[in-house]
């Protein structure tokens, strides 16, 4: 692969939008850059649960109709774990945000490439209780970057969904607390959303998605404490 004709055109890309005074809302390429395992819904941001002390018992993709392909987990309850989340992507000038909501689990130590944490908080909305963790991009402009936080699979006996959303827009991600209930009335999507966090059910994502999650990023998974 010709480098250094490469850098040339991105250099010369980067200095055109930073000229132009529009470099903060448009990414450097607008092709997205896709896992090549194609893990989970995402083809940008890639979700998985691992374990260092045998928590997880098995893990295989399972088709959940129109949304695709979602990695399903069975692991030990109360077992030791992380969660992780990685970004392909050229980030934006202006930055990019991941979210993930999740079950109402023991979380425990952050780690970030090129990411660090902005707020872990844990919400009750219509019975459901479930954390949002917030990470931001944390470099001028590049491809890409993970973090990955540690957990304890102490959500309950049974099926739990997580969900991963990457964003460039705060207003965006604002509006989306609102539709779930944290800080304005509930909407349809935001009930599904918060059902599929308490109950792993595909259908609920599937609305979900056509209802809540249209124009931005995700990913998700499920999983079974056993």
């Amino acid at each position: 692969m010709k480098w250094k004709p490469l850098m040339a055109v991105l250099l010369g890309l980067l200095m055109l939008g930073v000229t132009e005074g529009n470099a903060l809302a448009v990414p450097i390429q607008k092709e997205h850059i896709k896992p090549q395992n194609h893990i989970g819904l995402g083809s940008i941001v890639m979700t998985r649960l691992d374990s260092m002390r045998g928590a997880i018992i098995s893990k295989h993709r399972q088709y959940i109709g129109s949304v695709g392909y979602a990695w399903y987990y069975k692991v030990k309850h109360n077992g030791d774990g992380y969660l992780d989340v990685s970004v392909f992507k050229w980030i934006p000038l202006g930055g990019y945000t991941t979210a993930v909501i999740m079950p109402d689990m023991t979380t425990g130590s952050f780690y970030g490439f090129k990411f660090k944490l902005d707020s872990i908080n844990t919400h009750s909305v219509l019975g459901h209780r479930f954390k949002i963790v917030v990470a931001e991009y944390s470099e001028w402009a590049s491809i890409g970057g993970w973090w990955t936080l540690d957990v304890k699979f102490n959500a309950g006996y049974g099926r739990h969904g997580i969900v991963t959303i990457g964003f460039t827009s705060w207003p965006w991600f604002s509006e989306f607390l609102g539709a779930i209930g944290v800080t304005g009335a509930i909407k349809e999507g935001g009930k599904q959303l918060l059902k599929f966090i308490s109950t792993g059910s595909a259908n609920a994502l599937s609305s979900a998605i056509a209802l809540l999650l249209s124009g931005v990023n995700i990913d998700a998974l499920i999983f079974e404490e056993v």
